[in-house]
């Protein structure tokens, strides 16, 4: 298991870094940390590199490094990597072209479980790239979730790109309060049987609560959902895990944005294949992380590299 998380330096990232800190710690995942760095000048390009040629102590005024070291300590402190001790002296080491990237190394820091990345250009399309070079299992980017009006909470367009774009699974850390119950929505495809596998072992391995969503969209479609739920809540059974099981009806996005409400963490499969209004396959989970209070685990196969510029037409949409 490989997680990429994202900072940008503000405080959300931060959130964002603690919460993926301590998941990769008890999953026992590999950790990349990127930040994207806006384009700089010809004549900053040639400052930097004579700086890096010189470089020897931490505090260098290197654009984008200090996100990087702070991520750092932020993993200290969640106990997922080890801190110098008091007496090292730790300075910072630069490893270019790995992957288009450049990597940072602690010389002196124990152990180099994680590796930080800079990069530089556009955030969406670096992170990307990042995650398909690095073969990463899930990208976790912090959000800043801003209240927007009676809808809900807004997330930026770069987490929002993201999501939508990713081969991979997506974390959105957003308004992270705790992390002690978890709602796993299922349609009763294979798809979101994953989805609750994966959410499930997440759930476990952090000791949170597991809670099974089914959204019928007709009151006489109850039946059927309750019997996904219960589906699910078998095999999670068999997972050992105990879970109990809901149903709600109504529209699936408003549902499940209402029922997570009183959990912590939403879990959802997402094939991101087309924009058709079926439940999974398109865009509830991204209304879910666009308009939900809580963070939004969107659980996806990984799949090839997807065009940028294309999502207009070949992409789930959101809508409100």
């Amino acid at each position: 298991m490989k997680f990429l998380i994202c900072t940008d330096g503000e405080e959300y990232a931060e959130a964002a870094i603690r919460f993926g800190g301590r998941l990769a710690k008890e999953m026992n995942a590999d950790v990349g940390v990127l930040h994207v760095r806006r384009p700089i000048s010809s004549s900053e390009r040639v400052q930097l590199t004579t700086t890096r040629k010189k470089l020897t102590a931490w505090d260098l005024d290197i654009p984008g490094v200090e996100y990087l070291t702070r991520a750092r300590e932020l993993l200290d402190e969640v106990g997922f990597t080890e801190a110098p001790p008091a007496k090292e002296k730790v300075s910072l080491a630069f490893r270019e072209g790995i992957g288009g990237a450049t990597e940072i190394h602690l010389v002196g820091a124990p152990g180099e479980q994680v590796h930080l990345r800079l990069r530089e250009g556009d955030p969406v399309e670096q992170i990307l790239e990042e995650a398909r070079t690095g073969d990463y299992d899930m990208i976790i980017l912090g959000s800043h979730g801003q209240p927007q009006g009676v809808s809900g909470y807004f997330i930026g367009s770069t987490a929002l790109r993201v999501a939508d774009l990713a081969a991979c699974s997506v974390l959105i850390a957003k308004n992270i309060r705790r992390d002690h119950d978890f709602l796993l929505c299922t349609d009763g495809s294979l798809l979101a049987e994953k989805a609750e596998i994966a959410g499930a072992e997440m759930a476990r391995v952090i000791g949170a609560r597991v809670t099974i969503l089914s959204v019928a969209e007709e009151e006489v479609d109850r039946e059927e959902a309750l019997q996904r739920a219960r589906r699910a809540e078998m095999i999670l059974a068999q997972m050992g895990i105990e879970a109990t099981s809901k149903v709600r009806v109504g529209r699936p996005s408003q549902e499940i944005i209402a029922e997570a409400m009183d959990h912590d963490i939403v879990v959802l499969g997402a094939s991101g294949r087309s924009a058709v209004k079926k439940f999974f396959l398109g865009s509830v989970p991204l209304k879910v992380m666009e308009y939900g209070e809580c963070p939004v685990v969107i659980v996806r196969e990984k799949r090839g590299k997807i065009p940028l510029h294309v999502e207009a037409t070949e992409g789930p949409s959101v809508t409100k």
